[in-house]
């Protein structure tokens, strides 16, 4: 293994016994004493408790992780923090193990977190303890996938919230995934301040721009409907949201 002196772009993991966790240590003691960087680790499959040994033992600072664990089922583990950073890229198709306090440990540039238990109160707090300066100060996009859908009164309580009209108001972004980077327009959105001006855009509505365009007609439609709930002062009136794109510039 010494001869291995270049730089890894992507590291393909398969936690599944015929692997046994005398070969797993190993390997994680061989990955955590690379003196070459690693692009990326992707965590193609596993089983919970290989799983769970690979996250508490490996402790190498790369780019980016890509969990698409698609049929894995974690059983109630939970991390609070992981042990070993991640700079750029955090991707989880299935994220019941990840919970608000590992998000807010992290530092990562972009994070992708899908069927998350995260509660319409841990999403408040989240996003008003970035409103404070206290934590993800890195960030430059999110993507939050609830299992629950969330009351978005919740949500946004207390963070000065304000719903913007897709017909007057478009941003651009530039996105990043796994494979590289692209344009994006965001008309509308929800626009909250951090304490130093930085501006974060929360997308709910579900379509993507590419180059400019007019409006969706059923965008506009939705915004309305929200609007009217917004404004409301009926507390039968509710307007929920499970995912949840959001920009920061």
């Amino acid at each position: 293994m010494n001869v291995f002196n270049c730089c890894f772009k992507t590291i393909e993991l398969e936690l599944n016994p015929p692997l046994t966790y005398d070969q797993l240590f190993e390997m994680i003691n061989w990955l955590n004493e690379m003196k070459t960087e690693i692009e990326e680790v992707a965590i193609v499959s596993a089983k919970r408790h290989m799983f769970e040994f690979f996250m508490n033992r490996f402790r190498k600072s790369i780019n980016q992780l890509y969990t698409p664990l698609r049929y894995f089922e974690s059983d109630g583990i939970v991390f609070k923090r992981l042990n070993f950073e991640v700079k750029e890229l955090f991707y989880s198709i299935r994220c019941d193990w990840f919970n608000l306090e590992c998000l807010s440990n992290m530092n990562t540039e972009n994070i992708s977190a899908y069927k998350n238990n995260f509660s319409a109160e841990e999403l408040n707090v989240f996003l008003r303890s970035w409103q404070e300066g206290k934590t993800n100060r890195n960030l430059k996009q999110i993507v939050l996938v609830t299992s629950v859908s969330s009351d978005m009164k919740e949500v946004l309580k207390d963070c000065g919230a304000e719903l913007m009209d897709p017909r007057t108001t478009k941003l651009k972004f530039r996105e990043r995934n796994r494979f590289g980077y692209f344009d994006s327009r965001i008309y509308g959105g929800i626009h909250i301040r951090r304490n130093d001006g930085r501006l974060a855009v929360i997308r709910t509505d579900g379509y993507d721009y590419f180059r400019e365009d007019n409006v969706h007609e059923r965008q506009i439609r939705k915004y309305l409907r929200n609007r009217d709930i917004w404004n409301s002062e009926n507390s039968h009136d509710k307007w929920y949201e499970h995912a949840f794109n959001i920009y920061f510039f």
